[in-house]
């Protein structure tokens, strides 16, 4: 008689184990990363990791979505704040962002950018999954700027989707020369250009 699957305990090994992946993968690399290394961090026996995805590469996509699901989430809920201003709340989405990263002392920077730094030329399948769910938070961004001034953030002369575009691009590359410097000066530059008040 087949063993039926324990359905709970399956996904918290799962989670778990896509846990650890976004650990590993944001303070190191895809592909510096083995199989061996999540099982252990995990503390899954050797050879489960088939019984929960196809490859390291399914692993890895899905890793991306829960990193990506994530951040939507925390966006999502700063935007439903209708204590604060859209600018506000803006505001208040990226400082919370510069508040985690002055505690891991600048270290590991965006995981989805991380990855396309490392990836884009070399897997089309984590480039495609990588550029799809950047482009949901861009386009979230986007909302909220339709409903703001975008003069507000030093950028009058573009629309709103434009106006998301520079934000998040401004962002990734603050968090890449803040990875370079291990300080916040890139991220202080960020925040004086678009958030004057």
């Amino acid at each position: 008689m087949a063993r039926v699957r324990d359905e709970q305990k399956f996904n918290q090994s799962r989670e778990s184990l896509l846990a650890v992946g976004q650990e590993l993968f944001i303070n190191s690399s895809f592909n510096s990363v083995g199989l061996n290394d999540i099982l252990r961090k995990a503390d899954i026996p050797k050879g489960s990791f088939y019984h929960y995805f196809e490859s390291k590469e399914d692993f890895g996509l899905q890793v991306v979505e829960q990193y990506a699901r994530q951040g939507l989430e925390e966006l999502n809920q700063i935007l439903a704040d209708e204590t604060l201003s859209k600018y506000e709340q803006l505001k208040a989405f990226f400082s919370a962002h510069i508040e985690y990263f002055d505690d891991v002392e600048f270290c590991q920077g965006c995981l989805m950018a991380n990855l396309s730094q490392e990836l884009a030329d070399v897997n089309e399948k984590l480039r495609s999954k990588i550029n799809e769910l950047s482009q949901l938070m861009v386009n979230r961004i986007a909302e909220s700027l339709e409903e703001m001034d975008t003069a507000e953030l030093n950028l009058g002369d573009l629309s709103a989707d434009e106006a998301a575009q520079v934000l998040m691009n401004s962002w990734q590359g603050a968090i890449m020369k803040m990875k370079l410097e291990k300080n916040r000066s890139a991220l202080n530059v960020f925040m004086k250009f678009f958030f004057r008040h």
